[in-house]
């Protein structure tokens, strides 16, 4: 049997319109369903079904046809971060057990360098070599089979990152579409308009929403970085009516003047996104005010623990919630001896999918280690639920602080912080202390081309916390280290203190 219907479900006379764009490069309906089916033949040739291969790229026009491809072919896609040092994305590659690597401008050094660390044999560069690969074969569609599906790696940000399986990502290729719309559905995706994505698309979310923009043949407009003001433009320019966003992208956006803010045109927007790290609440009600309730939470990760999801209405009535489960998962807080706990108490998030619990890749002890006896799993989330079944969160178990006997949560202090003008960013974690067991220590990002007065943070913090949580340490820094899609890696700031501990 093949599949002869083109998976991005375009309208047959609309075929020539756009269906992805970043600046000036475009290609149309046409164009993407022609280059995917080459593209699937290729891998097909060249890999087989089931096969892995992976690209370092940032956001180009490519990225629709190397996902209906992986789709087309059957492949696993590993969509590596370019931020990565070639040590770290060699240890993808091997884990995944990447062949093959498509790399996009000016990545090709790194990619070669863990390529070599790998021994992986092939990178194909964007340009005339994939060109040409490309070219060698034709746009007949394979035989309906099982669909591929991208090898998202976990985010690493409490230690080495994992490669993640999941059994909803096993239809045919004939019914991708309905898959990936469905999950539009589940998060409630407009089924109209433009989507612009300014998230690396080799994050979950950016990939997500994407394959989902695809699968109802709406067009997708991309960034290749994130820029207040060029967001803005760009939602006035092209009518955009969904982007995903993280938490940081709404503090830069609220952080812009007064007369930026009142001269963007938002009116065309119906559905914002945002998940990836906590939203601090005076950020979440302030882009309601500005944008409309037209912000939606969603809580989920790589392992498939949502997606929980919040619209602005609900969580007005429920401030700080993530939202409630969808209909193929379900929550529970456990104790740390196991027992279910009732709304209002903090314990460790628990999640069972209707499809079953996640694997990682190659590591059957770090799957059973996140798992109850049940097939309920967690990702390591503290929060509790209440009694209409909306969940919160509290932070993550590795992030919080015990001092003097106390849970602190940094993300609570994080919220606070990073209220005050001086502050671009900021990370809390805890360090050994003597005599409290931990102390509270807070690392500042200073915006561009100002200083942090400490004093003044400091007592912007104590008159707005509690006394034992208001960090005992201030230390202002350049930069933090913060994936572009939003998720802080803290551990690269707290684990030195704790070498010698």
């Amino acid at each position: 049997m093949t599949d002869a219907a083109p998976l991005h479900l375009a309208d047959a006379a609309d075929r020539s319109a756009v269906a992805v764009r970043l600046g000036e490069a475009t290609r149309s309906w046409d164009e993407v369903e022609a280059r995917s089916r080459r593209l699937a033949r290729a891998l097909d040739a060249d890999l087989g079904a089931g096969a892995v291969w992976a690209v370092l790229s940032h956001n180009r026009t490519e990225w629709a046809e190397w996902g209906l491809a992986m789709a087309r072919s059957g492949t696993r896609l590993v969509p590596l971060n370019w931020h990565l040092t070639a040590t770290e994305l060699a240890a993808l590659l091997t884990d995944s057990g990447t062949r093959l690597i498509v790399v996009g401008p000016g990545l090709v050094d790194l990619a070669a360098e863990a390529a070599a660390l790998a021994g992986v044999e092939r990178i194909v560069e964007v340009g005339d070599v994939y060109e040409d690969w490309l070219a060698g074969h034709d746009d007949a569609p394979l035989d309906d089979r099982p669909s591929g599906s991208p090898m998202l790696f976990t985010g690493g940000t409490t230690g080495r990152s994992k490669g993640v399986t999941r059994s909803d990502q096993s239809a045919v290729v004939s019914a991708w579409p309905r898959v990936w719309g469905g999950w539009g559905d589940l998060v409630s995706k407009p089924t109209e308009g433009p989507t612009l994505i300014s998230t690396p698309l080799y994050h979950a979310l950016g990939v997500a929403v994407f394959m989902s923009s695809m699968s109802r043949g709406l067009p997708v407009v991309l960034m290749e970085r994130f820029d207040p003001v060029g967001v803005l433009d760009t939602i006035a320019e092209h009518r955009i009516t969904a982007t995903p966003m993280v938490p940081t992208q709404f503090i830069r956006l609220l952080k812009l003047s007064d007369e930026e803010k009142a001269a963007a045109d938002v009116s065309s927007l119906r559905w914002v996104l945002h998940t990836a790290a906590p939203c601090p609440a005076w950020a979440k009600r302030a882009m309601i005010e500005w944008f409309g309730p037209v912000i939606y939470e969603m809580y989920g990760s790589s392992e498939g623990t949502g997606p929980a999801l919040c619209s602005s209405e609900e969580w007005l009535s429920h401030p700080g919630t993530v939202g409630r489960a969808s209909a193929r998962v379900e929550y529970s807080i456990v104790d740390d001896d196991g027992n279910d706990l009732p709304p209002g108490e903090v314990g460790t998030i628990y999640c069972k999918r209707t499809d079953g619990p996640p694997e990682y890749h190659g590591d059957p002890e770090k799957t059973a280690s996140i798992q109850l006896a049940d097939g309920r799993f967690t990702v390591g989330d503290l929060g509790w639920l209440d009694a209409d079944g909306f969940l919160y969160l509290a932070d993550r178990r590795v992030d919080l602080i015990i001092t003097g006997g106390s849970n602190v949560y940094p993300a609570e202090i994080e919220a606070t912080l990073i209220e005050h003008p001086d502050v671009a960013d900021v990370a809390v974690f805890g360090i050994p202390d003597p005599e409290w067991g931990q102390s509270i220590m807070a690392v500042i990002e200073a915006p561009d081309g100002h200083t942090v007065d400490v004093a003044s943070v400091r007592a912007f913090a104590t008159e707005r916390l509690a006394k034992y949580k208001v960090p005992a340490t201030f230390e202002v820094t350049d930069t933090l280290p913060r994936e572009a899609h939003g998720k802080l890696k803290k551990r690269l700031l707290r684990d030195p203190y704790w070498a010698d501990a």
